[in-house]
């Protein structure tokens, strides 16, 4: 999505604000402030439940393609049904303001528990084979997450942790709008080089990212640091995070369902009192690593007699080999992901200039279609006032200029149409322009049809002046448009 993002201008509203523009919810407190705006914890009064409702800065709402987006993304959203998805409840907009209806999490996120700390890796696993299962019930329905952190993530009292914060969310094969990309560190490399081939591997690529860390307290660098170096875990535990970030998008797992059994097994073990200690080995080629096996020394079938000394020289040679291989190859890894994370922010920053430069554009455009029509109306009250000064008086007006009559008739109907007049502005405030006109030019045509009725009563009756005044309206009321509305507003 193409909209600033930037928190620092947003003011939220206050709670009881809120309250006003959403009668059906209670709102009880202001919970936070983030970068896509504020969320408050309310009280739907229909069913008696606790939700969060996040309110959206108003330069959303004026995005039309976000809009449209925003739209789509809930309800697709709103389909989803897992214990481990914050559930979608409602949407809509108040005020130029969109905002959403959530499951209301008590409860941290995942980066508040975590940050800084090694977690059990037996928690670990639990906590991301859960997010695991929430994600294969999302790509079930055909939604890609693309921003997979700790921090969409909450953890409730359960400690169970559910997916939100949907707001990169698209369907899967939609590539043409991809207009953001996740957060450096955690994004898969195919988002920005080969957008095409983003699919369910590309949230596991993140969920790979984030076990690794929660199991170590930090992001994986360049050369690789195999998790079980860094904590007391079950080496296995490498070879399904190097699987779940291979560069290559085939070759990571295929489905959030087979990543989760992959943890699922270590865990299962780690609950049996009779397994074994397992040693330390490389990752094999079947498991997906994303970095190359060690190369295995190759038997030595020597006689009897062989020295012992050679056998260990060629061993050491063989081993010397594997580590300069794997460092050398460590080594251009750590160059590309650097380059891979320059390149995703410079995008992120070029996009975020183009909005900016469309809505200056935008705001343009609209300040000047505004002078014109500010001008076009100017022009036509000047043409109404010419012409009314060439008109030639009739002979009977030149010998005694006509006095304005007050018409208490007159004066109720006028005071009437201009309430209704000022309802209408504030109504639209700005916006529909056609149909506000539209409406504009039917009271017009009801107030005229009232004028010549209360002129005829009043010829009948012989009050000949105060119809000339009425007659007098009629003709400062023949105009269309903003210029009927500028009239009855006036001091006129």
């Amino acid at each position: 999505m193409s909209t600033d993002t930037s928190p620092s201008n947003f003011v939220p509203p206050e709670p009881e604000e809120i309250a006003e523009l959403l009668p059906n919810f209670e709102v009880l407190s202001f919970i936070a402030k983030g970068g896509m705006g504020a969320v408050y914890l309310a009280k739907q009064k229909s069913l008696d439940r606790e939700v969060a409702i996040k309110i959206l800065p108003r330069n959303f709402g004026e995005d039309l393609e976000f809009r449209t987006s925003f739209e789509s993304e809930a309800k697709s959203m709103a389909k989803l049904n897992h214990p481990n998805l914050i559930g979608i409840y409602d949407f809509g907009e108040i005020d130029g303001m969109l905002y959403i209806v959530m499951e209301m999490v008590h409860g941290s996120s995942l980066y508040h528990a975590s940050y800084g700390k090694k977690i059990d890796p037996v928690e670990a696993g639990r906590i991301v084979c859960e997010i695991c299962h929430g994600l294969d019930n999302a790509h079930q329905q055909g939604i890609l997450h693309r921003d997979i952190k700790p921090a969409n993530i909450l953890l409730n009292d359960q400690l169970s942790p559910k997916i939100g914060d949907f707001g990169l969310a698209r369907l899967v094969g939609d590539h043409e709008s991809d207009t953001a990309f996740g957060t450096p560190g955690y994004t898969a490399p195919e988002v920005v080089h080969n957008p095409s081939a983003v699919d369910e591997s590309t949230d596991l690529y993140s969920v790979g990212v984030m076990l690794y860390e929660l199991l170590t307290s930090k992001l994986p660098e360049k050369p690789y640091m195999p998790a079980a170096n860094l904590a007391q875990c079950d080496p296995r535990f490498d070879d399904i995070i190097r699987k779940a970030m291979n560069p290559n998008p085939i070759l990571r797992f295929r489905t959030a369902k087979s990543m989760a059994e992959a943890i699922d097994t270590i865990l299962s073990e780690k609950k049996s009192p009779t397994v074994s200690n397992r040693l330390v080995t490389s990752p094999s080629p079947a498991g997906g690593s994303a970095h190359p096996p060690r190369p295995v020394s190759p038997p030595v079938h020597t006689k009897k007699s062989s020295s012992p000394t050679i056998r260990n020289i060629i061993i050491i040679i063989v081993l010397l080999a594997a580590i300069y291989g794997s460092w050398t190859w460590l080594q251009k890894e750590e160059v590309k992901r650097e380059t891979e994370n320059a390149q995703i922010i410079a995008e992120n920053e070029r996009k975020k200039a183009e909005a900016a430069e469309k809505k200056v554009e935008l705001k343009e455009k609209n300040a000047r279609e505004a002078q014109a029509r500010k001008e076009a109306r100017l022009k036509m009250i000047a043409e109404i006032q010419t012409a009314n000064k060439e008109l030639t008086p009739l002979p009977s007006q030149t010998l005694k200029p006509e006095l304005y009559v007050k018409c208490p008739e007159l004066e109720e109907v006028r005071k009437k149409c201009h309430g209704l007049v000022d309802q209408m502005q504030k109504k639209f405030n700005g916006k529909r322009q056609d149909q506000f006109l539209q409406e504009i030019e039917e009271l017009r045509g009801f107030y005229r049809n009232k004028l010549a009725k209360i002129k005829t009563s009043l010829e009948a009756k012989g009050i000949d002046d105060q119809a000339r005044t009425v007659d007098q309206e009629l003709n400062a009321t023949n105009v269309t448009g903003q210029a009927f509305v500028d009239y009855i507003l006036g001091d006129n």
